[in-house]
């Protein structure tokens, strides 16, 4: 009776927890149903023992051809046609089970369909498991034995790793040994077995699985396409091979699994080759080294203005495919001239990389500024060649003229920036009637008929004009501008209004010793921004000199070395340290640098101690420092 209770139990328990799946053409199908309308429903009692009578449960019994049992891998097929059933009607199939069946699914065939059960058969015989060999040097498939008794019922092996050979994968398996091969994706570590049921034992001893080793690749400078050889052991392991930037690579085993070939795509970069095991761990080899697009120089980065040829140098131009240019949408195929890549800077071009693409994998940039000047009211390149070429701003050049007009109505500083395209170029600047000068130029004209020569290095022509010369030249005289000559190239024009100077410090600093260094115009450069000090202002230092032999020099507020050093331009060249005028009173009063950006930008973010300036001397009492637009 109590045999009878447990029995009944074991239905219940198979009726109740089992789901099935269908299958078609050996193709699972979440459908329980098969096309024939055959339904496995349950089966029982479980566990069980080999050779008794088992029942299965469903829809349309009758029409199934054949069960077929689990079995290990020294058996063909355990399977109970249906001229052999004990007994089949349209709810039940009643049959025995055939002696070579291991724990594992039950399968239903009818014509072409068959249904798997999701729930395995399991027996009620007490596993033993008395040893597991060998446990120590193991490589992926390698046979391991596992021995005690009743070991077949074993239902499935699984390794640290997470990978689970089941029973129908065993090699063998009989009452006292099981052999089972270890799996590609298997790891060190312990094994656990289970009957499928509630029997689980995790083996004392941990398995040692000799993972893949790489030990030498055959070439590290390489060539795209080049086939190479990754020597090292156990590399049948290995699932998948990746080329550096991810790119992957078909690849071959050797038959002793100790060398991979490959061929290097041409869609990669230098770095380590990556094998991917199938247990999911990577291994890498020595890196390699792909002909690569670098050391770039390029012959102007700053200043850049639209038009300007700039040519790329550097190493395997020649493996450029794409050139990308900031701010345009359209990538570009290299031009070379004598091994350079040429480049025209288009219009509107922003500051950014040139790009030069060698593949989806390599790409180096140069970086270029385009010209950012404040003030400035034209660009463009203008050759004054040989006297025919001339620069003008006229009252028939509408939009120019408008620009001028409306940007020049009070006093102020023009600045022509031009660059010297011959040795002692020549070129007159005159109002736009050709004959009327500036009464204030920094390059004086010379000669019987007056010209500007300016000497080797000077590249900006600064008129001041005066309230009169305005009026003449954009207001009611509307004669405007004209420049013309030989060997200038008038690359940009730059206006600032004329404006009262702005007093930033004022004091008394008596340099009477080189042992004076004051800090001056602290607070961040708070005095600066208030100013509204831009590029190219003027700053003053207004003082007195108390000998001839007066010396006073400025360096930026950080004290970082002597290149820091300020260097006003018109004092004598010979000293690289002390600055001496020798009339001060006849240069103004004052000694005066021009404020580039870096100089702004280092007072007004810079701030290492505290200053904007330390000023030294001697000789010379240092009275207000001033800034102005010019």
């Amino acid at each position: 009776m109590k045999k009878f209770i447990n029995i009944f139990a074991y239905v219940m328990v198979a009726l109740i927890g089992l789901s099935i799946a269908a299958c078609s053409d050996d193709d699972y199908n979440t459908n329980p149903y098969s096309k024939s309308g055959v339904n496995l429903l349950a089966f029982g009692p479980c566990p069980m023992e080999r050779t008794q009578e088992i029942r299965i449960t469903g829809t349309n019994m009758d029409k199934v051809e054949k069960v077929i049992f689990p079995a290990d891998a020294t058996v063909e097929e355990a399977a109970v046609l249906k001229a052999e059933f004990n007994n089949v009607d349209k709810q039940n199939i009643y049959v025995n089970i055939p002696d070579a069946t291991v724990p594992g699914n039950i399968k239903l065939v009818c014509g072409k369909d068959t249904v798997v059960s999701e729930g395995i058969i399991t027996f009620e015989e007490p596993i033993e498991v008395t040893s597991i060999a060998p446990v120590k040097g193991l490589n992926a498939g390698d046979i391991i034995t596992i021995k005690g008794d009743y070991v077949y019922n074993i239902a499935s092996v699984t390794f640290t790793s997470g990978v689970t050979v089941p029973a129908e994968e065993f090699e063998s398996a009989s009452r006292r040994e099981l052999k089972i091969r270890v799996p590609l994706a298997a790891e060190s570590g312990v094994i656990t077995m289970t009957d499928g049921d509630e029997w689980t034992e995790e083996y004392k001893e941990e398995l040692e699985i000799l993972s893949a080793k790489v030990t030498s690749i055959s070439a590290t400078e390489v060539e795209f396409g080049q086939a190479i050889t990754i020597t090292g052991t156990n590399l049948h392991t290995v699932e998948s091979v990746f080329f550096p930037g991810g790119v992957a690579a078909e690849f071959t085993v050797s038959a002793d699994n100790k060398t991979i070939s490959t061929t290097v795509p041409a869609q990669t970069k230098s770095g380590a080759v990556s094998l991917l095991l199938y247990s999911g761990a990577a291994i890498s080899t020595p890196e390699i080294a792909v002909p690569t697009v670098g050391n770039l120089s390029i012959s102007k980065s700053k200043d850049i203005c639209e038009g300007d040829e700039l040519y790329i140098s550097g190493d395997n131009l020649d493996r450029v495919v794409v050139v990308k240019i900031p701010g345009q949408t359209e990538d570009y195929k290299p031009e070379f001239v004598d091994g350079k890549i040429k480049v025209v800077v288009p219009e509107g071009m922003p500051d950014g990389e040139i790009v030069l693409v060698q593949n989806d994998y390599i790409s180096v940039g140069v970086q270029v500024d385009v010209r950012k000047l404040a003030g400035v009211i034209w660009q463009g390149k203008t050759e004054l060649v040989g006297w025919n070429g001339n620069w003008g701003v006229f009252n028939w050049d509408g939009a120019l003229w408008d620009k001028f007009c409306e940007t020049i109505n009070t006093p102020g500083k023009l600045t022509i920036h031009f660059t010297q395209t011959k040795e002692a170029p020549v070129f007159k600047a005159k109002m736009g009637d050709w004959g009327t000068s500036f009464s204030s130029m920094s390059i004086p004209e010379e000669g019987e008929d007056p010209a500007c020569r300016p000497a080797a290095g000077i590249e900006d022509l600064e008129i001041d004009l005066t309230a009169e010369e305005v009026e003449k030249m954009f207001g009611s005289g509307k004669q405007g501008i004209v420049l013309w000559g030989d060997g200038i190239q008038v690359q940009y024009v730059k206006w600032v209004a004329a404006g009262e100077p702005v007093v930033i410090w004022q004091g008394t600093e008596d340099m009477g010793a080189w042992s004076n260094q004051p800090y001056l115009c602290s607070d961040g450069g708070k005095e600066f921004i208030d100013a509204g000090v831009q590029e190219g202002w003027v700053v003053r230092f207004h003082g007195i000199a108390t000998s001839a032999n007066w010396q006073f020099q400025v360096f930026e507020g950080h004290w970082a070395d002597n290149d820091n050093a300020i260097k006003f331009a018109g004092f004598k060249p010979d000293d690289s340290d002390p600055i001496i005028i020798e009339d001060l009173e006849a240069a103004g009063g004052y000694v005066s640098f021009k404020l580039t950006q870096k100089m702004i930008d280092m007072a007004t973010t810079q701030q290492w101690w505290g200053g904007i300036w330390v000023v030294q001397g001697q000789d010379f009492i240092l009275e207000k420092i001033t800034v102005a637009p010019f």
